[in-house]
């Protein structure tokens, strides 16, 4: 079997962690920070960094220890932006998947994420950098989220008024507003949030699954999803993705997320996120073979798919999205649904989030 690296031991690199190590590839995770849940399996070689320049060399020290190219899997979105930012040198000494790197580029600001996406005939909200704002040239409510993933104390912010905006943004540093977008609120009762996530080969997905996340924290971050087994709807999602990916070379894990709206059946481009997402966790769910793709990657078997509805919920984060919302119905769901982190075989990660 392999050695692989990963990067990030938040949710979707715990999910990566377990699939590779229970398929009995060696695997060394790295975190910084002893917080991520992923730190706690008991999975793996478990790696803490303290910075770019450390993980440069723990990296290289592995790799001159090995006769062949290791590969290597970036799971957080944060971790993906340093890299990108400080360590392109990784794609030259690692097997990194996902890539072309110049395309991750791109896609790693929204604003030129949102600028590809429309040059490929794809709808998307109007927006602005924060920095390039005028006053009057966006409906409100808009939505404030990162263009590029730096380290902020929020993730998505909904402001309903051009005051309010100038309120809340006494809070961020104006050296921070260039990393910053400013997105008009697209409102339709009808409108679903849907994911779809795929791994790629040369623009190909190898196993799609696509859901409605039905329901999410305040922050945006999804607790609970349904698999949609709509065909004419899935039909236009992967439509949607084959417009986006055409000529790209694209490979690796993604996730595209549209708004839907089942009233005028049209598709919002949401975003991208260029490596497994937070949701990952369902794919082991719903393929009962997903670790054949790491087997030959660049020739993997045929995927072996649950033909049955998946749900799926991230219980510590769905106590939390209901009682925001107030939504105590349903709650049968907390037994029907397939579990993320939870492991019965590999407990500690679920039990540490309950404590974090």
């Amino acid at each position: 079997m392999s050695t692989y690296i990963i990067i990030g031991l938040t949710p979707q690199g715990l999910s990566m962690l377990r699939i590779l190590s229970k398929a009995g590839h060696h695997v060394i995770a790295f975190t910084n920070s002893k917080k991520t849940v992923g730190y706690y399996s008991k999975y793996g070689n478990k790696r803490i960094f303290k910075d770019i320049e450390d993980l440069k060399g723990q990296i290289l020290f592995i790799t001159k220890s090995s006769h062949e190219k290791i590969n290597c899997i970036i799971t957080s979105g944060e971790l993906l932006a340093r890299i990108l930012t400080d360590y392109q040198e990784l794609y030259e000494i690692c097997n990194v998947q996902s890539g072309p790197l110049s395309l991750l580029q791109i896609l790693a600001h929204k604003d030129q994420m949102y600028h590809f996406a429309k040059s490929r005939g794809l709808h998307c909200a109007k927006y602005s950098l924060l920095s390039e704002y005028k006053t009057g040239t966006l409906n409100f409510p808009v939505i404030l989220k990162r263009n590029y993933e730096i380290p902020l104390f929020f993730k998505i912010k909904k402001i309903d008024s051009e005051p309010d905006l100038f309120t809340f943004i006494e809070k961020i540093k104006k050296e921070d507003y260039n990393h910053i977008l400013i997105q008009e609120y697209i409102f339709d009762d009808t409108a679903i949030n849907i994911s779809y996530q795929d791994y790629f080969i040369n623009d190909i997905g190898r196993c799609p699954f696509i859901c409605n996340q039905e329901r999410r924290l305040i922050s945006g971050i999804t607790s609970y999803l349904k698999e949609i087994k709509d065909a004419t709807v899935n039909k236009m999602i992967i439509n949607e993705a084959a417009l986006f990916f055409k000529g790209s070379g694209y490979e690796g894990f993604a996730e595209l997320e549209f708004l839907y709206s089942q009233k005028n059946k049209t598709i919002y481009f949401i975003e991208i996120n260029t490596r497994t997402c937070g949701l990952h966790s369902v794919l082991n769910h719903k393929f009962a073979n997903l670790s054949a793709l790491y087997n030959n990657i660049n020739n993997p078997p045929e995927i072996i798919e649950n033909p049955q509805l998946i749900t799926w919920i991230n219980i510590a984060r769905d106590i939390k999205a209901r009682l925001q919302t107030k939504d105590f119905n349903n709650l049968f769901q907390f037994f029907t649904a397939k579990y993320d982190i939870l492991d019965w075989h590999d407990l500690k990660p679920f039990i540490y989030q309950l404590f974090k």
